[in-house]
């Protein structure tokens, strides 16, 4: 992935792929504003390739990306890509690391919710966490396993346990990309994989520059792709690290955010002139 500082864009350019994470950037639960809407059409119109960018599953987002008109998908942190729902790259765990965890987790009474292409599935549907999870943000109900030996391809994990629980599956010393969403809730995704790298694979795949891309995020598994793009942007009820990571900050989601910032900085990156204003 390349350096941020070599990344920005400049006044002139224009932006060719745009990515959105799904939480708390284009929805907050199933409200999804209108203006963002709106916003993600003028894009499509004027060309511009549209890609969700989310910690979900391909399967969860089918819903929402047909309904916006989106193609591609980034999914699972970047472990799956998927055009129109069908897998163009995904780097999946190795099944026997999926068994030892479900041998695991077995023992020790926790929770693991899993990630294929197609499908949800979950160990055991009744742990108080994963039904807090699923009340707080929305989960579809995943698929009860009934034997490791059938669960397939999985491009993500979540382990509903605390922190000093986690060593039991990550070790001490992780070969894995994490993201501790809640004290009780973690993703475990592949070494090496994150929201910027599938996202750096899409726009290999497309032919478009890290440069000539813009994402938009809230949350912390969103740093490392608003760091790699040319126009990352951090929405307004995002964090104070994420902010400061991003090259500009807009507008809550709540107060058309998406709308805005695409008004005021991607439509306005092929104009001429000084570069715009930093903040919302």
């Amino acid at each position: 992935m390349q350096n941020r500082l070599n990344t920005r864009m400049g006044v002139g350019d224009l932006v060719k792929l745009a990515a959105f994470d799904v939480d708390g950037t284009l929805r907050d639960r199933d409200y999804l504003p209108d203006s963002t809407r709106e916003a993600l059409f003028k894009l499509k119109e004027t060309g511009v390739s549209l890609t969700l960018c989310t910690g979900r599953s391909e399967y969860e987002m089918k819903e929402l990306r047909e309904a916006l008109g989106i193609d591609w998908a980034v999914t699972c942190n970047g472990s799956h890509i998927g055009y129109r729902g069908q897998t163009v790259f995904g780097n999946a765990f190795p099944a026997e690391t999926i068994r030892e965890w479900l041998e695991e987790a077995e023992k020790r009474g926790h929770t693991f919710l899993l990630y294929g292409a197609e499908q949800m599935f979950i160990n055991r549907q009744d742990d108080p966490y994963f039904r807090q999870a699923q009340q707080e943000i929305g989960f579809m109900e995943p698929l009860l396993i009934e034997s490791a030996e059938q669960v397939p391809a999985i491009y993500q994990c979540i382990v509903f346990c605390s922190e000093t629980e986690e060593s039991a599956y990550i070790g001490n010393e992780p070969d894995y990309y994490l993201h501790r969403w809640r004290t009780w809730a973690l993703d475990i995704n592949p070494g090496g994989m994150n929201k910027a790298v599938g996202l750096q694979k899409l726009c290999e795949h497309l032919n478009i520059e890290a440069a000539e891309a813009a994402a938009f995020g809230d949350g912390l598994n969103d740093m490392e792709m608003i760091e790699a793009v040319g126009m990352g942007i951090a929405m307004g009820n995002a964090g104070d690290g994420l902010k400061q990571k991003a090259r500009f900050v807009t507008k809550s989601l709540h107060e058309d955010g998406i709308s805005y910032a695409v008004e005021k900085w991607i439509f306005a990156a092929g104009s001429a002139g000084s570069d715009p204003a930093r903040r919302a």
